[in-house]
This record gives structure tokens, sequence and C-alpha cells, in this order.
């Protein structure tokens, strides 16, 4: 096999593995998309039960909290009792103390419930955001699976068809070239480069002059020495030949296709001079 269908062999490698890179990218973000809102229902919902059991928690202890008021009342209400029947200075003294410790508590466990109301209504606050959020998502997941499902099997589709044109173009690869554009293509970078003028175009910086001197025979392919691509020599006008080729065909198949080029009559008149 000639250089030159090997180049083209390997330019055309180069394509197909973009285009299965931006397949797969495109078809690992759908995927990603719908992991991603999945994993946020699951947390909602995980939230959700936290928050309801911590709701649970502080109306049990609010309820024991209520209980231990009243018994409290109860006992206020006995001291006034006693201090009422107090019959000299130290029983009196001592049925006002009872009563300012009563009171005391009595006013600890009326700050205790009253916080207690509070986080109890910052709990049920949180249940109902994340239950508001969580019935988003579910029916943004509804709307959207069909679709992102969709999309997926087509991009695997295509993703299929570019891996068949891929191994056709390998096997017409001798095996050791293939084996080192497949390394290159591991360590993340375009295995391929040409060089017009001596530099490399991959990392641009300047080959030695002997190795360009032997790319300029076309025989061989070379290795760029400081990013390690298959690099081999292109003269310069080549590409913008081969450009300008394809856009003058692209005009002369468009002016053939015209109804109203310059040597056609125009409907109903003459031909224009």
């Amino acid at each position: 096999m000639s250089i030159d269908q090997q180049i083209a062999d390997l330019e055309q490698l180069v394509r197909i593995d973009a285009e299965i890179k931006d397949l797969s990218d495109r078809a690992q973000t759908e995927k990603g998309d719908i992991a991603g809102v999945r994993s946020e229902v699951g947390d909602l919902e995980r939230r959700i039960a936290a928050d309801g059991e911590r709701v649970g928690e502080m109306e049990k202890t609010r309820n024991d909290l209520m209980q231990e008021l009243r018994q409290i009342a109860a006992q206020i209400e006995r001291s006034r009792e006693r201090l009422g029947r107090a019959r000299n200075e130290r029983e009196v003294n001592a049925a006002e103390r009872e009563l300012d410790e009563l009171r005391k508590i009595q006013r600890d466990r009326d700050e205790e419930v009253r916080k207690l109301v509070g986080l109890t209504d910052e709990a049920r606050g949180s249940i109902q955001d994340s239950q508001r959020r969580k019935g988003e998502l579910s029916g943004r997941l509804e709307g959207s699976l069909e679709g992102s499902t969709k999309t997926i099997a087509d991009l695997e589709q295509q993703l299929a068809v570019k891996q068949t044109a891929r191994e056709e173009v390998i096997r017409k690869l001798p095996r050791r070239l293939y084996l080192r554009y497949q390394s290159i293509l591991g360590r993340g970078r375009t295995p391929v480069a040409k060089s017009h003028d001596g530099t490399c175009l991959g990392c641009f910086v300047q080959l030695p002059p002997m190795l360009f001197h032997q790319m300029l025979s076309r025989t061989e392919f070379g290795e760029c020495p400081n990013c390690h691509r298959i690099i081999y020599y292109e003269p310069k006008g080549a590409a913008a030949e081969a450009d300008d080729g394809a856009e003058a065909g692209d005009e002369a198949a468009a002016d053939q296709a015209s109804p109203f080029r310059e040597d056609t009559p125009h409907p109903g008149g003459e031909a224009s001079n």
C-alpha cells in the first residue's frame, strides 16, 4: 500500500475517532442528566424521611414537656395552698422558695416548648419544600425520560455504525502503524499531524532538518520528537488546491443545475449579453 493511501486512511481514522468521541460524550451527557435527576430525587426522599423522623421525635418530646408542665402547674397550686396555710415565718419562707423553684422550672419548660414548636415548623417547611422539588423533578423525569431514552438509542446506533467504519479502515492499515496510532490516541491526543515547512502542525515545534528531509520523499512516516505524533509531509499548496478543486466542482455543478445561467435564455425573453 502506498504511503498516500495510508495517509488517507489515517486521516479518515482520525475523523471517525473524533466523531466517535463526540457521539460518546453526547450519549454520556444524556445518561448523566437522567442519572443526576434520579440521584437528586433519591436524596430528596431520604431528606423527607429524615425530617419526618425529626418531626415525630420533637412532637413526642413536646408532648412529654406539656405533661410535665401540667404536673408543675398542679405543684404550684399546692404550694400556693401551703403558703396560704403557713403559720410562721419559717413555713412562709419554705413555701415561697418552693414556688420560686417551680416557677423557674415552668419558665424553662415553656422556653423548651417554644423552641421545639419553632424547630418542628421549620422541619415541616423543609418537608414541604422537598416534596415540591421532588414533584417537579419527577414530572421532569417522566416527561423527558422517553425523549432521552430515544436520543441515547439513536446515538448508540450511530456509534455502532462508526465503529464498523473504523474496523474497516483499521483492516487497511499496516499493523505496526495502527499500533502506533492507537498508542498515541490512548494518551488523549490526535495521533496524526502534517508538516508543510518543517514545523509539526500538531505541536508547532520545529522538526530536526534531517527528519524533515527524510519526510520530503513521502515514502515513510516520521515521528515528531516533541509530541510523538505520526507525522508526514504535505506540500503547502496541496490542501488549498484540493479545497479549491472541490469548491470549483461545487460551483460548476451549481451552474449546470441553475435555470438562469448566462448562456441560457430567460423564460419569455432573449439570452442576456
